[in-house]
């Protein structure tokens, strides 16, 4: 077997976005990340209960595939989704922080 090196990105031509766009898209990328990375534990800690609601983790995966779908759909063209699906990631994830820190204060943590 020959193994020859192909430049597979030689074609592609310049990007048309700017790097704003495209620290945006990245931002926002990673907040689908950590959304789904939410509802990963999540699922993980009600499937663990002792009696788990499979009705929560069906909703909850649902969740999943929305924000994988978000994230499939997404373009660094397009400023308004990148920018919604960031606020909708900060807004998730902050308030997974305040049920943690809830979760601390009822526990003397």
């Amino acid at each position: 077997m020959v193994n020859v090196a192909v430049n597979v990105l030689a074609e592609l031509g310049k990007a048309t976005w700017l790097t704003t766009r495209a620290v945006g898209y990245e931002t926002a990328l990673e907040g689908v990340r950590q959304s789904i990375g939410f509802y990963s534990q999540s699922i993980a800690t009600e499937e663990q209960s002792d009696e788990p609601d499979t009705d929560a983790i069906e909703l909850r995966r649902a969740e999943q595939l929305a924000w994988a779908k978000r994230a499939q759909d997404l373009t660094p063209l397009d400023t308004s989704a990148t920018e919604s699906i960031g606020r909708d990631a900060d807004k998730l994830l902050a308030e997974s922080e305040d049920d943690e820190g809830s979760d601390d204060d009822a526990q003397g943590g």
